[in-house]
């Protein structure tokens, strides 16, 4: 103890009456015992700056830890949520790991308490949209709005789990929806549909530094129970063109177009005559006819009048209707025009009037039409037409998509190698796995001309 210290207080004693000198005397000896065991402890380290508090908590026994953010830009400091555990080196290394993800830009001030629904809500308006085309986007935020946020919506988006990605499946496997008067469940086909659009938008919440990885691709997709199209026979094919062409209908050529070139809805109904080439025998799909969605209050005369992405590849037909790139390279094609399907669409061409947009098809006046003058063809009035013509040659309807699949099979029943099916379509995955090889176009134009054959057209 030190003498100044000691002189001092024994002075203070001498002052001091009698009966307190013995009390004073057991104080000074409990401070020199106090003073020897502080001298004799070496002080703790104090926890350095940003690597986060730790304290036990005397009433329940837990140890409580917390790492301090970086302030934001609104100069506010914001604490990560605190971890709980019994166990002191199970919190130690939960805050190791919270600042490994500070340091490395995982977490930020604004990303701490950002729920799945929140970034979900942001990154449909502003990241969406530069993905993918307009006619996806609806179906990307029916899946959040009626799925994903009402089952996962609520949690942290940095502390999405594969097990919040399973309970997402479940719940939607279990939920039901009203579609007009009647009450329906999802299939597991929207539950992949959900998967896949949680996917791309984590995706794009890893590259911004907002999680610190993607955990859908940790969890396995549900086995889809696919729903077949259904394929035409060539029978039931060759029943339906002919009933078309002897009751007139001026889709006729449509269908045997979809039939023999296997070509998408939207390709079919855009395509111009300048991309029909007789002479050379070909026809270039390498544009598609697509419903855009406009802009509040927009002219629909307006050029400008779409409310789509600055750059999305389009060229304005009426009203909604444009035509735009189809959605891969390999499906910008140029394919080979068969003689039967060649001398049809001359006919076509001859006995129907010109339209303005230069379609091969558009749709016939009605006088109940509030339309009296030739329009594009909307995807329902095909697929209704398609339905009819069916009918008309009494066949079991299929889908209009199916008509892609009837070329498919047509084709394989003819003998004709998948390769060449593949560049045909305009698909790499459609008979085969096979990667996508060029093919010559003499070999798809034979191949297309065994089509004459099996539908005995002339």
């Amino acid at each position: 103890m030190d003498d100044e210290i000691r002189d001092g207080l024994w002075r203070r004693t001498v002052e001091v009456t009698a009966e307190g000198q013995a009390d004073l005397i057991k104080k000074v000896a409990a401070v020199e015992r106090l003073l020897k065991k502080l001298a004799a402890e070496k002080p703790k380290p104090r926890r350095a700056r940003g690597e986060g508090a730790l304290y036990f908590r005397q009433r329940d026994g837990m140890w409580v830890g917390q790492i301090e953010l970086p302030r934001g830009p609104d100069g506010k400091r914001q604490k990560t949520k605190p971890i709980y555990s019994k166990d002191r080196a199970v919190v130690v290394a939960k805050l190791g790991k919270l600042k490994d993800d500070a340091e490395k830009g995982l977490l930020s001030q604004s990303d701490v308490r950002l729920t799945v629904g929140d970034y979900l809500d942001t990154w449909i308006v502003e990241v969406a949209p530069t993905k993918v085309k307009p006619h996806a986007l609806a179906s990307y935020k029916s899946a959040i709005n009626t799925r994903i946020k009402p089952a996962i919506g609520g949690r942290r988006l940095a502390e999405l789990k594969p097990d919040d990605i399973r309970q997402m499946h479940k719940w939607i496997l279990a939920a039901k929806y009203k579609h007009g008067k009647v009450e329906k469940t999802y299939t597991t086909r929207s539950v992949e549909e959900a998967h896949n659009v949680l996917s791309s938008a984590l995706s794009d919440a890893l590259a911004d530094g907002k999680v610190h990885r993607n955990v859908c691709e940790l969890v396995s997709k549900p086995n889809v129970l696919s729903r077949s199209h259904g394929d035409l026979t060539s029978e039931h094919a060759r029943a339906v063109l002919i009933a078309a062409i002897e009751h007139h209908d001026p889709m006729a050529t449509r269908w045997a177009a979809g039939l023999m070139l296997g070509g998408r809805q939207g390709e079919l109904l855009g395509l111009e005559w300048d991309r029909v080439d007789f002479d050379r025998g070909m026809l270039d799909l390498s544009w598609q006819l697509e419903w855009l969605p406009l802009k509040s209050g927009a002219d629909p005369e307006d050029p400008d009048r779409f409310d789509i992405e600055p750059g999305f590849e389009h060229r304005p037909i009426w009203r909604g209707a444009a035509w735009t790139r189809p959605k891969t390279t390999k499906s910008q094609r140029v394919v080979p025009l068969p003689e039967p399907l060649a001398a049809i669409l001359t006919l076509h061409r001859d006995r129907t009037p010109a339209n303005r947009w230069n379609l091969v098809w558009v749709s016939t006046p009605k006088k109940s039409s509030r339309w009296q003058t030739a329009t594009p063809i909307g995807d329902s009035v095909d697929r209704d037409g398609w339905k009819a013509a069916q009918e008309r040659a009494g066949v079991d309807p299929v889908d209009v998509h199916a008509m892609r699949g009837t070329t498919a099979t047509l084709l394989m029943e003819a003998g004709v190698d998948a390769r060449i099916i593949q560049a045909i379509l305009g698909h790499s995955n459609v008979v085969t796995t096979r990667g996508y090889q060029t093919v010559n176009l003499d070999a798809a134009r034979a191949s297309l001309g065994n089509l004459h054959g099996l539908l005995e057209l002339s």
